[in-house]
């Protein structure tokens, strides 16, 4: 049996954006599609028997109907062909008991070969090569997580043997890496002990929430899909895909769980790249902005976001060029930004309070001349004329 894992999606996420001019969305928001296109296709070419949806489909709970109807019209193919099973994230939940979050829409609907968790529940989904049996942990509220070790281990003993079972959920576990989805938290979290997962009869856990992939255990092998697009400069260098999961029906392997044993293909998907370029100016340069021209010419920039950080010290008396800067990021998708950090001079002190009212004005300037290292020639000739002005 082949399952395809994915999680964190955040449709919306339209930082770093422009308008394109063919459809008037955001580019981003095309990014985000052209993302889920990626996926639909890799679920067709693999022949996945279901595909699991960790959760946070959108950036936020109210995601508006253009958001919506991308999202919706891409289950829609998914399910045409195979089973699609979706819990909730923390960014689908709403904030009141009774209000419905972004992906109950697909029950109400009862749309066929779509099934959507918001409880922990045990499900049981027809594929093409038998059922699999999926223990689903959501997105909870905090005061829901007191009792969730007595739930789970309700739904755990009613897992069968005749068939695979893995856990899906959109949860914060102990031990995990984060990523930017920190700076994403619109409630608080809870964090789940890694034992909790770990129960003998699941074969495989795929998990949403954090951006970062990382495998946590390997009995069973407890996985997060990580995002498959960047949402900003903090996932710059992290890979971003998705979990091809193949569970092969194994005999006598006492090390394997519920009698599977379990592969998995981390799979790169086509998110859009992110760039810093940082440029470290030094103060005789004769031309910066050649400096710069170069250093951006040593990049690949065609469609990435990209931002340029110049680091100019103090004594740089050039002007920077700013429009052949620009011009020269022309090819990027965005520009993110032009930083200049200009060099800040340190004021030291030579001697406490108390010495430096002791000092003469000369000896002041003395030490003065001695702490910013000047020729000796020089200090006498600066001496002789701080004389003639402290005499007159």
């Amino acid at each position: 049996m082949k399952l395809l894992h994915f999680s964190d999606l955040h449709i919306g996420m339209e930082n770093y954006t422009k308008l394109d001019p063919k459809t008037g969305l955001s580019t981003r928001l095309l990014d985000f599609f052209k993302t889920f296109d990626f996926i639909l296709e890799k679920a067709f070419e693999e022949e996945v028997d279901a595909v699991v949806f960790a959760g946070d489909a959108y950036k936020t709970r109210d995601p508006n109907p253009t958001q919506q109807r991308g999202f919706g019209e891409r289950i829609r193919r998914l399910a045409k062909k195979i089973p699609v099973v979706l819990v909730v994230g923390n960014h689908d939940t709403p904030n009141a008991e009774g209000k419905a979050n972004t992906l109950d829409i697909y029950s109400a609907l009862e749309i066929d070969n779509v099934w959507v968790s918001r409880k922990p529940e045990l499900l049981n989904i027809p594929t093409k090569s038998g059922i699999l049996q999926i223990v689903t942990l959501p997105w909870l509220h905090k005061n829901d997580y007191k009792t969730i070790a007595e739930k789970l281990k309700l739904l755990y003993d009613q897992i069968t043997t005749n068939s695979p079972a893995i856990l899906l959920s959109h949860t914060e576990v102990e031990g995990a890496a984060y990523g930017s989805e920190k700076g994403l938290a619109i409630a608080n979290d809870v964090t789940i002990p890694l034992p909790l997962l770990q129960d003998k009869k699941l074969s495989y856990v795929a998990l949403g929430h954090i951006h970062k992939h990382q495998v946590l255990g390997k009995n069973p092998l407890i996985v997060y899909s990580g995002s498959p697009q960047r949402i900003d400069f903090g996932e710059e260098k992290e890979e971003k895909g998705i979990i091809i999961v193949t569970l092969s029906e194994t005999k006598n392997l006492s090390h394997m769980h519920n009698n599977y044993e379990v592969t998995f293909q981390f799979l790169t998907t086509n998110a859009r790249q992110f760039l810093t370029i940082t440029v470290d100016l030094k103060g005789n340069d004769p031309d910066p902005t050649q400096t710069i021209l170069a250093e951006i010419k040593n990049h690949q920039i065609e469609d990435k976001i990209v931002r340029v950080i110049i680091n100019i010290p103090r004594d740089c008396e050039k002007e920077i060029q700013m429009d052949k800067i620009k011009k020269a990021l022309s090819s990027a998708n965005f520009i993110a930004g032009i930083s200049k950090n200009v060099e800040r001079i340190e004021r030291v002190r030579f001697y406490g309070k108390e010495q430096v009212e002791t000092l003469t004005p000369t000896d002041a300037l003395r030490k003065y001349f001695q702490f910013k290292k000047y020729p000796p020639q020089r200090q006498q000739e600066l001496e002789k004329y701080a004389a003639q002005l402290f005499e007159n």
